[in-house]
């Protein structure tokens, strides 16, 4: 019997699936461009302790109601896990939110979008699957992007024009920062989990989110001292704002978005599950202009479809590999 009509359509299934989860995941993660801009009165020390607290609290829980066998890979693993904490989690999300609060989410935004670019050249780097002249015309085209929407950023073509020069290259670089970390992060996850087909996939992101509340909780002290857990000058926000964000930020945008991105990379190439981080970037953008009620000015649409298509380019190179 000709079973191939029913596992291609296994297949469009678990492919769609995939694809859905990609998509979701990239939805929520991109409120955390948002509710930063949103959140007036705290500093990014606080915000980040905020999210990360309430996903290792999750976290705890969810690793409290398991069995024994992912309490005895958190035992074997908590090194890597903590690493991963701080490198893909906190280290990440605290550059990424000082880069908003200094140069505006969507800038942010763009160079964040990178990261599947990066991710692809660093895998080229490890592990030679292109020549790089087939990677030439979508990395020109990303980078071309950014210049484009950077430059109109600082001559005042955007919101944060009356920003003072340092505090938007600080936040350029902030941005920066955050994607050599998730690179990082991202290609060093893979491999563990490659080492180590044993972890589960879902039990690994609760393992690695218990090690980010830990990090988060261990950093509060050093926050108080320095004055960080108001705006930076002592001053204090709304609590119940906090609150509800750090609620958002550490159940929805950690956790489930988390949890989506599982399973998108559980049915998809991974190639593919890792161009649809780009649905980040596009709905932090779409969701920060909307919050503001305006368009973006017209260039800086022109360099984010640059980046856009660069990316695509990259997804096609793999996609035929």
């Amino acid at each position: 019997m000709d079973t191939r009509p029913s596992e291609d359509r296994v297949a469009r299934r678990t492919w769609a699936g995939g694809l859905t989860a990609g998509i979701g995941a990239g939805l929520l993660w991109g409120l955390a461009f948002l509710l930063p801009e949103l959140l007036h009165g705290w500093s990014a020390v606080t915000v980040t302790a905020g999210r990360y607290l309430v996903y290792g609290l999750l976290a705890l829980t969810m690793l409290a109601l398991s069995g024994p066998a992912l309490r005895g890979h958190a035992r074997r693993h908590w090194r890597p896990a903590l690493q991963f904490a701080i490198t893909g989690n906190v280290g990440y999300y605290l550059l990424l939110v000082l880069a908003v609060q200094a140069v505006g989410a969507p800038v942010t935004g763009i160079i964040i979008g990178c990261i599947p670019v990066t991710l692809a050249v660093a895998g080229n780097v490890l592990d030679r699957v292109y020549p790089w002249r087939r990677l030439v015309v979508p990395i020109a085209l990303v980078l071309s992007g950014l210049l484009l929407v950077n430059v109109l950023e600082m001559s005042g073509a955007s919101p944060a024009a009356n920003t003072p020069v340092a505090v938007k290259a600080f936040g350029v670089l902030s941005a920066l920062g955050a994607v050599l970390l998730w690179t990082w992060y991202g290609i060093a996850n893979a491999r563990f989990l490659d080492r180590n087909p044993d972890v589960p996939h879902g039990g690994w992101s609760t393992i690695v989110g218990l090690g980010t509340g830990l990090v988060a909780l261990a950093a509060l002290p050093v926050a108080a001292v320095a004055g960080q857990l108001g705006d930076g000058a002592g001053n204090r926000g709304d609590l119940g704002e906090l609150l509800l964000t750090s609620v958002i930020l550490g159940v929805a945008v950690s956790w489930a978005g988390t949890a989506l991105w599982n399973l998108a990379s559980a049915r998809l190439p991974s190639t593919a599950a890792g161009m649809l981080i780009n649905v980040e970037t596009m709905s932090g953008f779409a969701y920060v202009y909307a919050a503001r009620a305006e368009w973006p000015p017209a260039g800086q649409l022109a360099g984010f479809a640059a980046v856009l298509a660069g990316v695509a380019l990259v997804l096609r190179l793999r996609a035929t590999r």
